[in-house]
């Protein structure tokens, strides 16, 4: 068992191991958006206000480190579930596109791009992997009450709503426009749309 879960299976909500681990990942995230890769045990304390000895004792390495911040970075997006596959796609999308163009993100996909810090493109694919399939499970749930078609499997449909939205931001430096997000949710739905059943 790694320091960070055993850490985690001590915590009670809202108690102090939850502070300590929400501050501890809110500093790490704030070095990455500011692009220090590098950043430093020592640095990490005075950012958090947790002492050396509680970070070293719980997050041994910089590695752990990283998972711990990317873990908590990565589920700030909620995933709607309202019944109807069109609001929550609309929702989504604009969720993450928010997301996708706030410093933390930006900052994270920029270190990613430059290729130089695989532990960092490691702790990120990791982390995402269970939060992804949250997402393409609001697609099966689609498919589940007939508003959605099957002609796409989850991964493309998901695949071709996220990679604009995340592309964007790290192109231009900024969201796309409220109408492109809505406009990109239109292509999506019109691809997933049920084929009508003939009467002959």
């Amino acid at each position: 068992m790694t320091a960070v879960s055993g850490t985690r299976e001590r915590q009670r909500a809202g108690g102090r191991s939850e502070q300590v681990r929400l501050a501890v990942g809110g500093a790490v995230l704030a070095l990455l958006a500011e692009g220090r890769t590098d950043f430093t045990t020592a640095q990490v304390a005075e950012r958090s206000g947790v002492s050396r000895r509680t970070i070293y004792r719980w997050w041994p390495d910089r590695s752990d480190l990283l998972t711990e911040a990317i873990d908590q970075h990565v589920r700030t997006v909620a995933v709607p579930d309202t019944g109807s596959w069109a609001h929550d796609l609309r929702t989504f999308a604009h969720r993450i596109a928010a997301f996708a163009a706030a410093p933390i993100d930006l900052g994270i996909a920029r270190v990613i791009a430059s290729g130089r810090h695989t532990d960092l493109a490691t702790a990120v694919l990791e982390r995402y992997e269970p939060v992804l399939a949250d997402w393409r499970a609001m697609y099966d749930r689609a498919l589940a009450r007939g508003e959605a078609c099957d002609r796409q499997g989850p991964e493309t449909v998901i695949n071709t709503l996220l990679a604009p939205l995340f592309l964007a931001p790290l192109m231009t430096g900024a969201a796309p426009s409220p109408d492109a997000v809505d406009g990109l949710v239109d292509l999506v739905l019109a691809a997933t749309e049920p084929q009508a059943v003939s009467a002959n």
